[in-house]
């Protein structure tokens, strides 16, 4: 059985004093559902799901306000008693009953102790259309998305590796034999991915096809979806966007490349609606002049990001077999691999109740162009993340921000085992040092973590 992280977050949600009802949002496929379901089991709550998709008739149910009333009719329609002391209401694919969204107020507010969870897969598309006042300040959410490679080494036969980088201390060397198991790992998860389905079949079958068999099901499960935006945008339009989403990985988003000879607007609300869908989200320029770096965020200049390294590949058309013989899979695709990688983990590395979102650097000038991967807000202060693919590459564009920006420390992710050096600009006439964090891919989830080691009141 897989196992994830969220299961903690979810233990603490149903002990806290003044807990409130809380929705689960995420793409499809992300495993909402199957987390609730072993939630419910690992506290020994007797679970009372219902599915407003599958089961439309319940709707009618939630159109009531008196949430007793409504717990009353389920309680009938079910044959089951629902009782706060032992039991976990569920309310899945919430999107499909707007009523049901705004009655969590009530829930919240004439039921407290009877705890309640809903998911959607494109809840984003209900709450834009509601028709009503969205229950804010008593319901709280959860954003999910893939499993990690933390979890995903914990599902197989790495747990122990696992447990070994969560409690990783900075001020240590990696030994070599532990970090040649964990870019082994990392391999595997760069070919697999973390959607939960295609995990789980890896971990049974040992066989990356068929992770990869179930990886194609669920981009078509996504194409499906494209008639429910039907009236929001031209299918076609959407279906040219879709195929062209993976070649916006890595690098500034040009609408005239997503959909070629169309206005640009028409670019932009099929990527809204893929967004919306959280299938893709988009890392915003910021001048990073200061926090919060959204307060400085160009919305004309962005990077594309995938729901997932999986679904990555097999959006690209890149096969298993083509991979597996890639002697240096992180230089696949002009190092977009091992982009897409750090950044899906970026995303959903914050507290959970938190929306993902992040941001990158970039000076478009004429023979002087410079790009710094990620930035971060990390202790308060901005913390500048690039990604190198290979084992070295120059940091002419990290050097160029640092002194610009007069900050003191940075991550570099790349191939090497961990180290922390004082490094000097290499940049011509300049003599500026800050505090450079080399750190193995592998540790990506373990950047929160990070300490500030840097005083630069004293640097």
């Amino acid at each position: 059985m897989l196992k994830r992280k969220e299961e903690k977050l979810l233990a603490e949600w149903l002990t806290r004093k003044g807990r409130k009802p809380m929705i689960i949002r995420g793409a499809r496929q992300t495993g909402k559902s199957t987390l609730v379901r072993m939630f419910a089991r690992s506290s020994g709550r007797r679970l009372v799901e219902v599915n407003f998709e599958e089961t439309p008739r319940f709707r009618a149910i939630f159109a009531d306000r008196d949430v007793h009333a409504v717990v009353q009719s389920l309680e009938i329609e079910l044959d089951t008693v629902i009782s706060s002391r032992d039991c976990l209401l569920f309310l899945d694919e919430i999107q499909a009953c707007p009523a049901a969204i705004a009655l969590l107020r009530y829930f919240y507010e004439k039921m407290p102790e009877l705890p309640v969870l809903a998911a959607g897969s494109l809840l984003e598309f209900a709450l834009a259309e509601a028709s009503f006042s969205m229950p804010v300040g008593r319901v709280e959410f959860m954003f999910l998305g893939p499993m990690g490679l933390g979890d995903f080494m914990a599902a197989g036969s790495a747990g122990q590796l696992a447990e070994f980088l969560r409690g990783f201390a900075f001020d240590r060397e990696i030994p070599a034999v532990i970090h040649d198991k964990a870019l082994q790992q990392l391999r595997a998860y760069l070919m697999v991915g973390g959607m939960p389905e295609a995990v789980n079949a890896f971990v049974e079958s040992g066989s990356m096809v068929e992770a990869d068999r179930i990886k194609q099901g669920i981009v078509q499960t996504f194409r499906e979806d494209f008639n429910k935006y039907r009236g929001r945008q031209d299918v076609q339009n959407l279906h040219e966007v879709f195929d062209r989403l993976a070649g916006a990985v890595g690098k500034k988003i040009v609408y005239s490349t997503l959909l070629p000879g169309a206005r640009s607007y028409k670019a932009e609300n099929a990527l809204r609606l893929f967004e919306q869908a959280r299938l893709i989200y988009r890392a915003f320029h910021s001048s990073a002049n200061g926090l919060p770096l959204k307060a400085e965020i160009n919305r004309k200049k962005a990077k594309g990001i995938l729901l997932d390294i999986g679904l990555y590949n097999a959006m690209s058309g890149l096969s298993l077999a083509a991979l597996d013989r890639q002697p240096d899979i992180f230089l696949v695709n002009e190092g977009a691999l091992a982009e897409q990688f750090v950044g899906q983990h970026l995303l959903h590395g914050a507290e959970a109740h938190l929306a993902p979102e992040l941001y990158y650097w970039s000076r478009e000038q004429r023979q002087s162009s410079a790009e710094v991967d990620y930035l971060l807000q990390h202790h308060n202060r901005i913390l500048p993340v690039e990604v190198k693919a290979g084992q070295a590459g120059r940091l002419r564009s990290l050097h160029l921000f640092m002194e610009q920006k007069r900050l003191r420390q940075a991550v570099r992710f790349s191939l090497h085992p961990f180290r922390c050096d004082e490094v000097r600009s290499s940049l011509p006439g300049s003599a500026y040092r800050y505090q450079l964090f080399s750190l193995p891919l592998y540790l990506v989830e373990q950047l929160p973590r990070l300490p500030l080691f840097y005083d630069p009141d004293n640097g």
